[in-house]
């Protein structure tokens, strides 16, 4: 199977469908909606240091990492229209316009035990930032930084810890695109997935303040550098 990579706009079409396309589109508006016409956030940007020695996390599972590849996307990606909230349909479409833009370097996490993809994540270098700089919300990364986006488990993979230990494994891949830091992104109120990042070797850096108006369509994004000493930077969640 070809690596989705080489050409994700066809590799997305083939999986999904004009049928899958259009409910995409659905979701998308209900998205926007939904946003409103004024909304907030701030996010952790979190790093690891490649050169800080970790034992990496155990799933409760065993799991591989690979390069994400076409075949992956419909186990990812496919949602039962009459269980899934709109919530989770926002986050799938969201996962699949961005490969649709042309994101470059997905892995994902395959169940050991029966071959089953079970988690996705991008990762990016400096090569990318005008890819990065298209999709909006993150900084303009320097030659020795690597960003990790837009992390997905399925929802029968959640709660088995395999967030942890594939974002540990698909960051040491970082080093082969002469990275020596990772950088990713989480809301300030997700607690969960925070904790994860940790387990990870992740730890607070800056924040990502944004602002969004007219449903969306208009943006505005700021990065904050947490200085040494600030308390944030070592704290546990």
């Amino acid at each position: 199977m070809a690596a989705v990579d080489v050409s994700p706009g066809a590799a997305f079409g083939s999986a999904f469908g004009l049928g899958g396309r259009a409910a995409q589109l659905r979701t998308r508006l209900a998205g926007r909606l939904k946003l409103g016409l004024h909304v907030t956030l701030t996010r952790y940007g979190l790093c690891r240091d490649l050169a800080e020695p970790l034992q990496t996390p155990k799933a409760k599972i065993p799991i591989v990492v690979r390069r994400l590849e076409e075949r992956d996307l419909a186990p990812l990606f496919t949602l039962a229209p009459d269980k899934a909230s709109l919530e989770e349909q926002l986050e799938v479409a969201w996962r699949r316009a961005f490969i649709e833009k042309g994101a470059q370097r997905g892995y994902v996490a395959i169940d050991a035990r029966n071959g089953t993809p079970c988690y996705v994540q991008w990762l990016f270098g400096a090569v990318d930032n005008e890819f990065d700089e298209h999709v909006g919300g993150f900084p303009v990364l320097e030659r020795h930084q690597a960003l990790l986006e837009n992390a997905y488990t399925p929802p029968a993979y959640r709660g088995l810890g395999i967030m942890s230990e594939a974002m540990a494994l698909i960051a040491g891949h970082a080093a082969w695109i002469s990275a020596r830091e990772v950088l990713t992104f989480v809301d300030q109120y997700n607690v969960a997935s925070l904790k994860g990042c940790q387990r990870a070797g992740f730890y607070p850096r800056l924040l990502h303040h944004r602002t969004r108006f007219a449903f969306g369509t208009i943006t505005h994004d700021s990065f904050e550098d947490l200085p040494a000493g600030d308390p944030r930077r070592t704290a546990r969640f």
